[in-house]
Order: structure tokens, then C-alpha cells, then sequence
């Protein structure tokens, strides 16, 4: 119903803000920050929820899997604890599930890591401690782990730039910066090739939405990993608002012929709209490659099946070894951290962005997107079949389906126009084979 939050199977109000999504052999599990009541207007989360899923649509609570301020014992400030951004790693080599969050004061003077730890996905989570990655202030935070098993914490470091760091081999603390990124936050990273990372993020306003944010990386680590700003990964009515929402995470989906394709998660924090973020939501996007093979673009839906996008996700994206320049302007560096070099954007960023508040008015084209678009309910992931059949589900979808031959025209026409000569040829040539198949 419009004006209302996505339910759970129980018919109750999912609450699972800032979070991801982490599969458990057929089971997928949905974190997030449980409701954010309004405490003095900082609408305050302190704990974790979560979910689980066979089929990423129908979603089964299994509860308040930690409790903030009543299990963070230790704490060099008083409670209450405001909890932000959870995500959950699985540590094999130590048998343990892995919780980091953003950890802090309802006004944000203690910004830092808090560490809680399980040996089974639903709990129960025990805390282990707080800290301050590499002795500085962590703000918004993401997680990344490589398929070695190797973690790393992506967080924004007070506000200025993005921070990477290994993280211990338990996952309980961080080890040096390896990697920075210019300034944003709700950072999520992902890699669709071997020598190739994407980095998913917003700018800073607050609880306000902005346009997105995509950094790529030709390289084949994060360590020391130089991050570039690609082309605006969105287009159209909702664009420079991110489609009303801020990023959280970005998962993969693997259809049974092996084509991956990537979801955007993100929270409609509904500060302008009726209850405002205590009636925050959110929307699920298709992330796909853009036509012309430069980078990932955001599609947007009101309700949509990934099988509606198989043909779209199987274009090769170009940035993949770093053979290829990316074409897009580089700005003034960022200040470098503990030695590393220093990272560049050609990022604008909004009004608003520098104090990090939300504005006081809504930015320009949300009320109209938010009047055409049913903004306070979670778009529909897609229809009730399992993850690993989707790309043969046909059930009702209203999303339009991307025929093969509208894609390999497209694509085509974009190959005709792109910067080089033989960057065309190599559009045209991967995606005649990919398309063939």
C-alpha cells in the first residue's frame, strides 16, 4: 500500500536499513538497522535485524540479532548507541560470522567501528569491542572480501575521503590503509573481472538523496588500488536524485548460464515525505552494464524480475585489464593518507554536500519524481522463484524486457560513436560473440 513499509511474511514493517545481504548455502539473509526512532530528531537505530529468503521477494524475520546498547559493554561514552551501516562477513578459516557497523553517539562524536562475532548466521552475536580503523574516525562504513577470503573495511574517513584497509585475520580490526578513494560515503564495492573494481557510493548531504557516485579501479587488489570517477551511472527522471535513494550494497546474481548480474541496494530515507526517516524504505535496481560496454549504469523499475534484464547484463564491460583508457576527466587530488598516493575525482559535488546536513528545502526534481513514482514502498526484487532459476522465470513482471536484438542494436549504434576507432571495433566484436551465444 502506498505510504507504507515493504512486510515481512508476518505482514509486519521490514526494518533493515543501511544494510546487505550475505547467501548461506540456498538461504539468503538480509541485514540492517532495526527502527530508527525519531530520538531528538537524529532517528536512531540500536541494533540489527534480520531476514532470510529463498527467493529474494517473500521475507521471514529471525529477529534482533544484536542489541546495541544494551550488549556494547566498555564503551568510553555513554549510551545510548547508535548503530549504522551493518554488514556481516563469514570468516572460514575462524568459523565465524563477523559483524562491523558504523558505532557512535546519537550525535555522531564517537565515530567509529563496532565488532560482534557468531557461529551461526542468526546468532546469537556476542560483542567483542569498538574501534578506530588505523586510529582515525569512521563514518559511513562498507566491507569487501575477495574470494581468498581476504576482508577489508571501506569506510569514509571523517568525511574527507574514503579509507581501505585489510582486515585482521579474525576480522576484529584493521591492519594500515591499503587504498584511498575520493570523499563519499554508502560505499559498496564490486569486481566483475579479475583486474577490475567498482565502487557504488553517494555524496554527502544528509539525509537528502543526490546524484550517484561510480569509482572504477583497474587492478587486481585493493591494495593500492587508484580509484577514478566514471561516467554518471544513471539517466533520466529521478537521476540526479539517485531515484530517492542512497546506496547500501551491491550483490550478484548468477543466472544458470553463468551470466552474473549485479542488484543495487539502496534506502529511501524519506526525510522529505510523511514521517520522514522513521518511515524510511527502500528500492532494489538492476545495475547493469552501460550499452556501450563503458561502466555500470542504474535501471530504474517500480517492479521487475531479473530475467528481464539476462540479455542486458551479458554485454562486456570494457573496463575490465585497465588496456583502455576511461575517458573521464581528472580533478584535483585528494589529500593522501599515510604515505599513499594521492586519489583524483572530477566530482562536483550538490549543494548542500559540504556541511554534510540535509538541506532544508528537497533538491530539485524529487518532488515531482516522488508525485509519479510510488517512493515509500521497496520495489519488487522479483518474482517468487528461486535465486539460482531466474533467468528462466517468466511469472508477472511489468518491467520491459530487453530483447536481444534492441540490446546488439544499441549497442552498436553507441560502438559507432564511441571515442576511438578501435575501441568501436572491440564493442562491436565482444558483443557479437557475447550475443550469439
Amino acid at each position: 500500500m502506498p505510504g507504507t513499509l515493504p512486510l515481512d511474511d508476518a505482514g509486519k514493517e521490514v526494518q533493515a536499513h543501511g544494510g546487505g545481504l550475505l547467501k548461506v548455502k540456498d538461504t539468503w539473509y538480509w541485514f540492517g538497522e532495526s527502527y530508527k526512532r525519531p530520538l531528538l530528531g537524529d532517528f536512531l537505530s540500536e541494533g540489527v535485524n534480520l531476514y532470510s529468503s529463498t527467493d529474494l521477494a517473500t521475507w521471514h524475520y529471525e529477529g534482533l540479532v544484536f542489541n546495541g546498547t544494551a550488549q556494547m559493554t566498555g564503551m568510553p561514552v555513554d549510551p545510548p548507541y547508535r548503530i549504522e551501516r551493518p554488514k556481516i562477513l563469514y570468516n572460514a578459516a575462524y568459523g565465524d560470522f563477523v559483524m562491523l557497523f558504523h558505532a557512535d553517539t546519537p550525535k555522531f562524536t564517537f565515530p567509529t567501528v563496532g565488532v560482534a562475532r557468531a557461529k551461526d548466521i542468526t546468532g546469537p552475536y556476542e560483542w567483542v569491542h569498538v574501534i578506530h580503523p588505523d586510529g582515525l574516525n569512521s563514518f559511513d562504513m562498507g566491507v569487501w572480501q575477495e574470494d581468498d577470503g581476504s576482508a577489508y573495511l571501506v569506510r569514509s574517513v571523517n568525511n574527507e575521503y574514503v579509507g581501505i584497509s585489510p582486515l585482521s585475520p579474525d576480522y576484529t580490526t584493521t591492519t594500515g590503509l591499503v587504498s584511498t578513494a575520493p570523499r563519499c560515503e554508502g560505499p559498496s564495492i564490486f569486481k566483475p573481472s579479475a583486474d577490475s573494481y567498482f565502487l557504488m557510493a553517494s555524496h554527502l548531504t544528509g539525509w537528502a538523496p543526490n546524484p550517484p557516485l561510480l569509482y572504477h579501479a583497474a587492478a587486481t587488489s585493493v591494495n593500492g588500488a587508484v580509484w577514478r570517477n566514471t561516467t554518471t551511472p544513471a539517466s533520466g527522471d529521478g537521476a540526479n536524485i539517485t531515484y530517492n535513494s542512497q546506496s547500501t550494497f551491491v550483490f550478484s546474481l548468477t543466472f544458470e548460464d553463468g551470466t552474473v548480474m549485479y542488484i543495487y541496494m539502496g534506502d529511501r530515507w524519506n526525510f522529505y515525505g510523511p514521517g520522514k526517516v522513521e518511515k524510511a524504505s527502500y528500492v532494489w535496481l538492476p545495475l547493469l552494464p552501460r550499452l556501450d560496454g563503458r561502466g555500470y549504469e542504474l535501471v530504474y523499475a517500480e517492479k521487475w524480475s531479473p530475467s528481464d534484464y539476462h540479455e542486458r547484463a551479458r554485454i562486456p564491460v570494457l573496463y575490465n585489464n585497465g588496456s583502455t583508457a576511461e575517458g573521464v576527466s581528472v580533478g584535483p587530488a585528494m589529500p593522501s593518507a599515510q604515505g599513499l598516493g594521492s586519489q583524483s575525482s572530477s566530482v562536483t559535488e550538490p549543494a548542500g554536500a559540504a556541511a554534510e546536513v540535509t538541506p532544508s528545502k528537497p533538491p530539485a526534481g524529487w518532488q515531482a519524481f516522488a508525485s509519479r513514482h510510488n517512493t515509500t514502498v521497496q520495489a519488487r526484487v522479483m518474482t517468487p522463484t528461486l535465486a539460482g532459476n531466474a533467468s528462466s522465470s517468466s511469472n508477472a513482471s511489468t518491467a520491459p524486457a530487453v530483447p536481444r536484438n534492441s540490446v546488439a542494436s544499441a549497442a552498436a549504434s553507441a560502438a559507432q560513436i564511441s571515442s576511438t576507432e578501435t575501441m568501436a571495433r572491440k564493442i562491436a566484436d565482444t558483443l557479437s560473440v557475447a550475443l550469439s551465444g
